[in-house]
């Protein structure tokens, strides 16, 4: 590794750090608050965040309610989406320089989904920050294993969330995520990568990423430094210029699916048979986005409404998974919308199956 990678590898690692250390741990922190009762604003939770600005009861203008609800999840992932502009460039920055970590998101099957998802699971993001980040990182070359493995890797085995639901559900919940989740990137992510369509001519490489130049040794520290910098910035560029508008797309799909789907409609199916429950729990949670840890609150709401084990599962698992917003943003990298669509059809059966492994598991631990 020669002074140019070490540099942008520095500066990718200070990134995470500072992302991590300066807002996700403190973020997350409230939200185990909010989660465990102990919240100062219980009245501010929302549709799609623990504290919105924009309230949405006491509008009856569709309209409007979708304009808030876009507004409200700008707000719950701005500092999560900035932050996967960033990163996934310092890391893009360094792919393009760096031949080894090129070869490894290049690996396909169930080790690059594997590699994947260790990548992901540092970065503490919900599904669809992870893929920005996904999507970044390996918008050059990289396996679309690597890039589901991100994407599901930081959403479903965050470590924080997965101690967190430990302390507030029953262990069959939180074994039932656990186990899809692990089906899901080990053997899922592999069978549908597979369907992934290959271009009959390889796409040409972006003219832009020709400024980012390979390492010269006879640069010094500084102008190698300065260069790393400049390298940086044009992979953020590219990237935002690439998502941005996708993540607007994403929004108001999302927006107008939470106003049809509020949360009230949970309080509607508590009474439905068991089954039922569960399939329309994984029908509302598959089709959600949502900022990270937000179904630990929505689990709990079902918790204090007297639904199961088995419909908090469920809900738990196919909330953070790979949603409406996921599937706006994957779909060129996925080759169109077949394969984000079967992940979404297969989240959805996993859903069910997480639903119904812990109410056996409920009965037996």
């Amino acid at each position: 590794m020669n002074k140019e990678n070490i540099i942008k590898l520095t500066m990718l690692i200070s990134v995470l750090v500072l992302f991590l250390a300066g807002s996700r741990f403190k973020a997350e922190e409230r939200k185990v608050e909010c989660s465990a009762g102990l919240c100062k604003l219980p009245h501010k939770h929302g549709e799609l965040n623990f504290h919105e600005r924009f309230d949405l009861e006491h509008d009856t203008n569709y309209v409007i309610k979708v304009a808030k609800s876009c507004a409200n999840f700008w707000e719950a992932n701005a500092t999560g989406m900035t932050f996967a502009l960033i990163i996934g460039g310092a890391a893009l920055s360094l792919l393009l320089s760096w031949k080894k970590l090129e070869e490894l998101l290049a690996i396909k099957g169930i080790k690059g989904a594997a590699l994947g998802s260790i990548f992901g699971m540092p970065l503490n993001m919900c599904a669809n920050c992870s893929a920005v980040t996904g999507v970044g990182l390996t918008s050059q070359g990289g396996s679309a294993e690597a890039t589901l493995g991100v994407i599901l890797g930081g959403s479903l085995l965050n470590m924080i969330g997965i101690v967190t639901m430990f302390g507030l559900f029953h262990p069959a919940v939180v074994i039932s995520r656990i186990v899809f989740s692990i089906l899901m990137i080990l053997i899922v992510v592999p069978f549908v990568s597979k369907w992934v369509k290959q271009p009959e001519i390889a796409p040409a490489k972006n003219g832009v990423f020709n400024l980012i130049s390979c390492y010269f040794p006879e640069k010094t520290f500084g102008q190698t430094l300065v260069k790393s910098l400049e390298d940086w910035l044009i992979a953020v560029g590219n990237i935002a210029y690439k998502l941005l508008p996708l993540m607007m797309v994403g929004t108001l799909i999302t927006a107008i699916f939470r106003v049809i789907f509020p949360n009230e409609v949970l309080h509607e199916i508590s009474g439905y048979n068991q089954i039922v429950i569960v399939v329309i729990v994984s029908f509302i949670g598959t089709l959600l986005s949502i900022p990270v840890l937000f179904e630990i609150l929505l689990g709990t709401v079902l918790l204090n409404l007297g639904f199961s084990n088995a419909a908090i599962a469920t809900m738990v698992f196919t909330a953070p998974s790979f949603g409406l917003f996921t599937l706006v943003l994957t779909k060129e990298k996925l080759g169109g919308y077949k394969v984000p669509l079967v992940i979404i059809g297969i989240t959805f059966l996993f859903g069910i199956g997480a639903g119904l492994l812990a109410d056996l598991l409920t009965k037996i631990l």
